[in-house]
């Protein structure tokens, strides 16, 4: 009973057995078949029953090692010990002529193959050189060991040791070079339906065949048993089979012709008759060794033959295929400039066939008469080996339309070292490329010819834009000037007149006050009130007529001006804030002057008011040939970006720094503080430094 759950091999361990299995299947039909045909070749065995002029085995072993690889060599053991079989040879002696056997096999192979280059399809003239060669040579390694194994057994008369040699050579050899190639042949054919003219032409051949074979080795009669020069008969059916029919066909016949002649011989019918067995086989095989070597030879010139032929094809497909490309016009002249062969391109576009131009000179038919001379020179330059190509445009006359213009290439072709033979025309029409290269070229002097008028139609436009911005520029200074002036007025009527003016009340007040009270009159309180109202009055007349006129008018006004602003800033707001000048920076410009302080006043007002600054710089320096007026806080510090667009204070600075030409820059993140920096070049300021300080 088989347990049902028996467990499978791994597919690695099935595997090996398949192949096996597979293997042995292969030697051991191998060795069948070699067998059977080892009792063919010893059934015409002459001076001893191993020994045999015909032995096929060394054809077949050597065809199923080419086809199928080495390791079928057992079944050469197995087939030699099967077709030895009855004939009282000891086992001994069998298993060494299976070691000649392998030996012969195995190095005609490799040699075949590592070293000759061998083609199993025997296409090659040098293929069957090299089969009849190695295959000849590996006859005499399998002679060696077989006689001699013969020999020591007692098989064979010692003194006949070298016709035994001899006859060993001529048996295997005859096996390699008749058998192993109709092997070859035949192998992987598949029957195909020949065309009809074929088809009965390989009937007239064989019918041809069966007729001489009958003829020369049938019992007709014809021929003369040992008249040895009828078997050439043969040989003109051998060569039309080659050359009609190919390697299938050579073997073939020589197949047929081996057989026939075979069974004439033996019968004791045909050209190879001699009064001993021996002699007549040994006429046989050289008959059939030659008629087989011719055969196989021819057969192999006939396909280098058509590989030439093809490759020639190809080769003129390739060619042709090159001159017929689109668009290329391609002319052949030989060495005085007639024309030989143009491409499909150049029929197209001249409106000339090959066969109409052809014989005729190219420079007569499509060189215009002022063009001929420049042609004719390029082409003696190639005659006469001064250059081996010249490249030149010229125009190509139609047989309608216009003529075009070509870009041409000739490349010449020698036949020596400085014959002429061939000159090769390629040219590209450039007709089209010439005419938009020309509308180009027009185009874009048009286009510069536009871009001078635009550019000067722009310069005007900028010319008198800046003239305008110049204008505008000039009339706002001279507002903001009319402006600083009207304060400066304003400011200096609040000082001389109106202030004057209260100082008196007060001073009146004061005096009634104190008259009032030496007379103890009860109205001395309002007296001192009024007289304190009025005092308060002249402080606050006094402050806006120094915030309307700051910047004195002379060179020193505004760092005394940014000094008292600093002082104001730190009596009304409690910051501390102070003006820092290492050097005197005088500025003449009063209008400069007071734009700067503005600014300034600006920064120091936001600080103040916006940014909870407490601490607050006023610096005023000269910095690499500029002056620098710098406002520094601590507080809380502002997103510029943001600022610049919503913030009144920040776009006034930038229009008056804009206004007197100064940069602005100011610098800040939120938490870090604010830093405003003018520049200015000095030249606008006209600066006088001296070594002093004024610090606040």
């Amino acid at each position: 009973m088989i347990p049902s759950a028996m467990p499978l091999p791994p597919a690695s361990a099935r595997a090996p057995s398949h192949e096996f299995r597979r293997l042995s299947w292969q030697i051991a039909l191998f060795a069948l078949v070699y067998g059977l045909t080892a009792q063919i070749g010893l059934h015409y065995s002459s001076t001893a029953s191993n020994v045999t002029l015909i032995w096929p085995p060394s054809g077949l072993a050597l065809f199923v090692v080419l086809r199928f690889g080495w390791r079928l060599w057992p079944g050469i053991v197995l087939g030699d010990l099967l077709g030895n079989a009855g004939t009282g040879a000891p086992l001994a002696a069998v298993l060494g002529i299976s070691v000649g056997n392998i030996v012969e096999t195995l190095a005609v192979a490799m040699l075949l193959v590592r070293f000759c280059g061998f083609h199993p399809g025997l296409d090659r003239a040098r293929d069957v050189l090299a089969l009849l060669v190695v295959g000849s040579g590996g006859a005499l390694l399998s002679a060696i060991f077989g006689p001699t194994c013969l020999a020591l057994a007692g098989a064979f008369d010692p003194g006949l040791f070298g016709t035994v040699f001899l006859q060993w050579v001529m048996g295997d050899a005859t096996g390699v070079i008749v058998f192993c190639p109709l092997l070859l042949a035949w192998t992987g054919w598949r029957p195909t339906r020949p065309a009809p003219a074929v088809a009965a032409e390989a009937a007239v051949l064989l019918i041809t065949l069966l007729v001489v074979c009958e003829a020369v080795f049938g019992g007709l009669g014809l021929i003369r048993s040992g008249y040895y020069p009828a078997a050439l008969a043969l040989f003109p059916l051998a060569v039309w089979a080659a050359l009609r029919f190919g390697l299938r066909g050579a073997t073939a016949v020589t197949l047929v012709v081996s057989i026939a002649a075979v069974w004439g011989t033996v019968d004791g019918r045909g050209p190879f008759v001699e009064a001993t067995g021996f002699d007549s086989l040994v006429r046989w095989w050289v008959f059939a060794n030659v008629i087989t070597v011719t055969s196989l030879l021819l057969a192999a010139s006939r396909a280098e033959r058509h590989r030439a032929e093809a490759d020639l094809a190809a080769q003129r497909d390739f060619v042709s295929a090159i001159l017929d490309v689109q668009g290329a016009l391609v002319a052949v002249l030989d060495g005085d400039g007639s024309v030989l062969r143009a491409n499909r391109a150049f029929e197209g576009l001249t409106g000339f066939t090959a066969e109409e131009i052809r014989g005729r000179r190219f420079c007569e038919l499509f060189v215009a008469p002022h063009e001929r001379d420049k042609v004719e020179g390029h082409l003696e330059m190639l005659r006469l080996g001064l250059s081996q190509r010249v490249r030149y445009d010229a125009g190509l006359p139609r047989r309608q339309g216009d003529p075009l213009l070509v870009s041409w290439s000739n490349t010449a072709l020698r036949a020596g070292r400085r014959q002429l033979s061939h000159v090769i025309l390629t040219g590209i029409d450039i007709t089209e490329r010439t005419q938009a290269t020309a509308a180009l070229r027009a185009a874009r002097h048009d286009l510069e010819r536009r871009v001078r008028e635009r550019t000067r139609e722009l310069a005007a436009t900028n010319a008198e834009l800046e003239a305008e911005i110049g204008e505008r520029r000039r009339l706002e200074q001279a507002i903001i000037e009319v402006a600083e002036h009207e304060q400066m007025r304003i400011g200096q009527e609040l000082h001389d007149g109106l202030g004057q003016q209260l100082t008196a009340v007060a001073f009146i007040a004061e005096v009634l006050a104190r008259k009032l009270s030496a007379l103890a009159i009860p109205e001395t309180a309002d007296a001192a009130r009024i007289e304190q109202l009025v005092s308060a009055a002249v402080s606050q007349t006094r402050q806006l007529a120094r915030g309307l006129a700051p910047v004195d008018l002379d060179a020193e006004g505004l760092m005394a001006a940014l000094d008292d602003l600093a002082t104001t800033v730190r009596d009304v707001f409690g910051i501390d804030c102070h003006f820092h000048c290492a050097a005197r920076v005088p500025v003449h410009d009063s209008a400069l002057a007071i734009n700067l302080y503005r600014i300034a006043q600006e920064a120091v007002t936001n600080a103040a008011k916006h940014a909870a600054a407490r601490h607050l710089l006023i610096e005023l320096a000269h910095r690499e040939g500029h002056l620098a007026l710098t406002v520094t806080d601590d507080g809380r510090g502002l997103d510029v970006a943001r600022a610049a667009g919503d913030g009144m204070g920040l776009r006034i600075m930038r229009h008056r720094a804009h206004v007197i030409g100064a940069g602005l820059v100011i610098d800040s993140t939120p938490g870090s503080g604010v830093s405003v920096r003018v520049t200015l070049p000095l030249a606008a300021t006209a600066p006088h430094a001296m070594p002093e300080t004024a610090d606040a």
